[in-house]
């Protein structure tokens, strides 16, 4: 692969950089929060299947590639080539038929799933430019954000009825009971200040 055609492909994803340590040794990162901005590309096997290989340090001297180059590019493919999906939890509820308990639960607080269009490594949106931004501004409120796996978020007003305390029990107990060990993201809940336009934890 040339150093033109790894411009044009390169992607990114976020996963938990604690549980990863060992991982981020070998492997061209950037942390962001408890979280490792990482880089990848996709191939199609001869079964039309898509082979995810991630970017390591031996393929950034083979190319002559920086860091900061892969996060540029990365930051313009990755929201060209997997666009923002922004939709409220009852829309998802409706549209995969979870039920009426998970419907009316839906209904007693605003939640809404921040994802991309394949569900796939969605979770990255987070650090898609402007996207927060965007979404305070349309909720009017700064934001909650439960890293509910690394493929998607769920975002809530932060002038709900739930603590942060009482969002992160929730959160740890999700990654404990239904997220398989390798798609968990964080234990913790992330703050946006829509006014300050920053994200913590």
């Amino acid at each position: 692969m040339q150093k033109e055609k790894i411009k044009k492909v390169i992607l990114f994803q976020v996963i938990n950089a604690k549980q990863n340590r060992e991982l981020l040794e070998q492997i061209p990162h950037e942390i962001r929060l408890d979280l490792a901005l990482v880089f990848f590309y996709m191939e199609e096997s001869e079964d039309c299947r898509k082979k995810i290989y991630l970017f390591n340090n031996e393929q950034m001297g083979q190319y002559g590639v920086t860091k900061e180059e892969l996060r540029v590019w990365a930051m313009e493919n990755t929201p060209r080539l997997l666009p923002v999906s922004f939709h409220s939890m009852q829309d998802v509820i409706r549209e995969f038929q979870l039920g009426e308990a998970a419907k009316r639960k839906a209904e007693q607080i605003p939640m809404y799933v921040l994802t991309n269009v394949k569900m796939f490594f969605g979770a990255a949106c987070l650090f898609y430019p402007r996207v927060l931004a965007s979404i305070g501004n349309a909720i009017q409120d700064d934001l909650y954000i439960l890293p509910s796996s690394i493929h998607e978020c769920i975002i809530l007003p932060a002038s709900n009825t739930y603590t942060r305390d009482e969002l992160e029990k929730i959160v740890c107990e999700v990654n404990l009971t239904q997220v398989p060990e390798q798609e968990i993201l964080s234990n913790h809940v992330y703050f946006y200040q829509k006014d300050t336009g920053q994200i913590s934890k």
